[in-house]
């Protein structure tokens, strides 16, 4: 399965699911309402919903134990959401692999349900590490995740395996990071191109690359990886 950049970062293509998050540092409401307008079906996580409400963005589903949204917000979500999923805060998953669940369970058949998730990454690293991790759990669900600064985009041979990069992203800077050894992936139309390189588990090799072309295409061929594509860093 491919994959396209086609406008770059704000812009990451429609999706079936978009899931907000509620990271401390959350991104902008633009973006947010951005995203909204692409996606078929708006999941709030938890906090998220302060995140929709301030967007002014009415969530699809709202998920979470509740242990960091505030009343009101939680309030106003509930009555908005067409379906709720709601879980103790002593759990063994997080909020964000419950709303992975949902998407999953009504994700189209047989064409692939793409999903979205914002808000997933700000101000706290152990939180930024359990997102990829969920995610790579969830690889079939073609994930991105989308920020102010960044879109990044997880490959893997039996999901999404491609991504390829329009002429608006010339010039901007790119990392490749594997997430397991083993990891096997191509890199065609960058500063520096890569053939059937096998990359270590979050080796530097692949960080800071620049797209010189359009076309320019990451492909993973064993393993999975990350794909960062950053707008103004």
């Amino acid at each position: 399965m491919d994959g396209h950049a086609e406008h770059g970062v704000k812009a990451a293509g429609g999706f079936e699911f978009l899931l907000v998050g509620g990271s401390p540092q959350p991104s902008s409401c633009g973006l947010v309402q951005s995203l909204a307008a692409r996606a078929h079906r708006v999941i709030a996580i938890d906090r998220g919903a302060e995140v929709l409400e301030a967007a002014g963005v009415a969530p699809w589903a709202y998920v979470g134990d509740s242990d960091s949204v505030g009343d009101e917000a939680r309030a106003w979500a509930e009555e908005r959401s067409n379906f709720e999923l709601l879980r103790p805060s002593h759990k063994d998953q997080t909020d964000l692999a419950l709303a992975l669940d949902v998407v999953e369970e009504r994700a189209g058949q047989p064409d692939p349900t793409t999903c979205c998730v914002t808000c997933v990454t700000g101000g706290r690293l152990d939180h930024q590490l359990g997102v990829i991790g969920t995610l790579m759990a969830h690889a079939a669900l073609e994930p991105v995740i989308v920020e102010d600064t960044f879109c990044a985009w997880l490959l893997a041979p039996h999901a999404r395996r491609t991504i390829t990069f329009a002429a608006q992203d010339v010039g901007k800077t790119l990392s490749v990071l594997a997430l397991e050894s083993g990891t096997v992936v191509s890199e065609r139309g960058f500063t520096w191109d890569l053939a059937h390189h096998a990359l270590k588990a979050l080796s530097d090799l692949g960080v800071s690359n620049v797209v010189e072309k359009p076309g320019a295409t990451v492909a993973c061929e064993a393993g999975y990886c990350l794909v960062v594509l950053n707008e103004t860093i």
